[in-house]
């Protein structure tokens, strides 16, 4: 008898299987193995003990892919291959009660968002929005670009730099200021 991936299951002992989705919960997002699993704890199928679970990602090959790591303590689905609780897969996270912003509870705003940064796209006015958690951000409407910072600098391969400030405008690298 043969488990997932062509792994070998002793004789004689059954195994239960699991299918669906199960609640479960990081416990580490460390993977020492670099292959995006997670430490997860499943209650419902193993109890509190923590295993190693492989990523579900819609792109991954060498060097390339989809990458975003659950928080520890983040909600996960967790899947078994071919339903063996030896093979756990986290598939998805899931929110809590009150874990998205108001603003953004409506199907027309999208958004991907960090601890440090968000990006935000709200279909019902076509705004784009990059913002990090200093307030730094660029905005794009159906009719203009703001950028909102300290600073903007504006670099070229070239070598024909322009910054701008409160205080001034320098274009060529200071070579023209307005003040």
């Amino acid at each position: 008898m043969t488990g997932p991936a062509g792994t070998a299951q002793p004789m004689g002992q059954a195994q239960r299987e699991f299918f669906g989705k199960y609640k479960g919960q990081v416990v580490d997002n460390q993977d020492p193995l670099q292959k995006g699993r997670l430490q997860i704890v499943v209650p419902q199928v193993l109890g509190e003990a923590p295993v190693w679970a492989l990523p579900c990602v819609p792109y991954a090959g060498s060097g390339l892919g989809l990458y975003t790591m659950p928080e520890t303590g983040t909600g996960v689905w967790i899947e078994f291959e071919a339903g063996d609780p030896s093979y756990p897969i986290w598939t998805g996270c899931f929110w809590g009660a009150g874990d998205i912003d108001a603003a953004d509870a409506t199907p027309d705003v999208k958004f991907l968002r960090t601890r440090k940064a968000t990006i935000r796209i709200d279909d019902t006015t076509g705004e784009i929005l990059i913002e990090n958690d200093s307030g730094t951000s660029i905005t794009l409407t159906s009719d203009k670009v703001v950028i909102h910072g300290a600073a903007v600098h504006q670099e070229a391969s070239g070598g024909r730099n322009t910054a701008l400030t409160a205080a001034s405008f320098k274009v060529n690298d200071g070579n023209l200021e307005v003040l």
